[in-house]
């Protein structure tokens, strides 16, 4: 049926999905849609998607609802009371450190680790740290703590 009001879409899919879903959310009336990182499992996707919806007049805005979290808010306001402090954003995923658990969550996030899990941090270091690419003075792997694998996922 035809929107009685503003109907508003919030798209958090699998990223491979996300095309048909805003496709779907514009056929559905939708005058605006929050689109949840990385949008698209390709650039040449997410600008075909950008020119969907500017040809039917939707506005789309792109992030990821970490930045509302209230563990975020809460932690930022306390900071901001005791001088000095740091805090510091650990991305921390329930995989076991086994060939069969990472390759499964490999297989999932095949658009990329950096792209689909370490973006959450990232984009609250961007959004209230004034994290950029003109600041970062270097970035250090923990050697220790990292590998080099290629593992097969459930599909083989």
């Amino acid at each position: 049926p035809e929107p009685s009001a503003p109907r508003l879409a919030l798209i958090s899919g699998r990223t491979a999905d996300n095309p048909r879903l805003l496709t779907e959310s514009i056929a559905n009336g939708c005058s605006c849609i929050y689109l949840e990182k990385p949008g698209a499992p390709t650039v040449a996707e997410l600008e075909a998607m950008a020119t969907e919806a500017e040809a039917a007049g939707v506005e789309v805005l792109m992030g990821y609802n970490k930045n509302v979290c209230k563990y975020v808010r809460k932690t930022r306001e306390f900071a901001e009371t005791v001088p000095g402090s740091k805090v510091t954003f650990v991305s921390n995923n329930a995989y076991e450190n086994t060939a069969e658990s990472l390759g499964e969550c490999f297989e999932r996030n095949a658009e990329g680790m950096l792209k689909n899990m370490a973006i959450h941090e990232l984009a609250l270091l961007a959004s209230f740290y004034d994290v950029n690419v003109d600041n970062i003075e270097s970035v250090t792997a923990d050697k220790e703590f990292s590998s080099m694998q290629t593992l097969p996922g459930p599909s083989g």
